[in-house]
């Protein structure tokens, strides 16, 4: 049986051999603080990422504490922030912090879902990558 911690982990893998096949360095975190992988390119920080994996159909509740140390990672370093997420099934999706902002909420979560965010591949492409 897999473990959610392990489920974890092999997700923030997934999202880092994706970014380092549009040519990215990746850095993992090894505690979850927050901020699961580093992404640089040509020796700058570009992405601060969380990852959030669930093996159902969603949805998956992202604390809102989580995402202000985000915030604050992203503007004390110069990098984006961006959450990754997967559902059962899915291709790695994303969303950027000011997309975070629009989804429902409580007090102390915000709730993703199936519908939300984008396929990380198209985000790169997007971006230019």
């Amino acid at each position: 049986m897999t473990t959610p911690k392990k489920r974890g982990t092999s997700f923030e893998y997934r999202v880092a051999y994706l970014l380092e096949s549009f040519g990215f360095s990746w850095d993992r975190s090894g505690s979850s603080l927050g901020i699961d992988l580093k992404i640089s390119r040509k020796g700058r920080l570009v992405y601060l990422i969380s990852c959030k994996k669930t093996s159902k159909l969603g949805p998956i509740y992202l604390p809102r504490a989580e995402v202000e140390r985000l915030q604050a990672s992203a503007k004390e370093t110069g990098a984006e922030g961006l959450v990754c997420f997967g559902f059962m099934r899915t291709p790695v999706l994303a969303l950027g912090l000011g997309e975070i902002s629009k989804l429902p909420d409580t007090r102390l979560y915000y709730k993703l879902q199936l519908g939300d965010g984008k396929p990380l591949k198209d985000v790169l492409k997007t971006a230019g990558f």
